[in-house]
């Protein structure tokens, strides 16, 4: 059996719903399974309000964050891949952008951040 044959639990959860064979993963799910949206929050306090991103791989210098009235745009590229397994090294070289709307109530035209262990905080006065 290798690694992209049917689940082991197939057979539980068939007998379980009774029915046919559930649909047969290929193997390019596994490989392209990169494509999730990454998780972003908008969190707030009495003062400050905060946007954080989960961004695994990356250090604080492979961040660029740009505002353009209420749209914040996040580039991450890495820049140093040496001793960075292949595979992993090509996808954190790649990059990837985001942009968001921004809420209302963020004054966008000071901000600070930081990214420590995957997780980018930007840092954001209220109105």
């Amino acid at each position: 059996m290798s690694f992209f044959d049917d689940d082991p639990f197939d057979e539980i959860v068939r007998e379980f719903f009774g029915g046919s064979r559930l649909p047969r993963r290929k193997k390019e799910s596994f490989i392209q399974g990169e494509n999730e949206e990454r998780i972003i929050d908008v969190l707030d306090d009495k003062d400050c309000a905060y946007v954080i991103f989960e961004l695994p791989g990356f250090e604080e210098k492979d961040v660029s964050i740009q505002i353009k009235g209420r749209t914040i745009e996040v580039n991450i590229k890495k820049r140093n891949v040496e001793e960075i397994k292949e595979y992993l090294a090509q996808k954190l070289a790649a990059g990837m952008h985001y942009t968001r709307i921004l809420p209302e109530f963020i004054n966008q035209k000071n901000f600070e951040y930081t990214l420590k262990n995957g997780i980018l905080e930007i840092k954001f006065d209220k109105k």
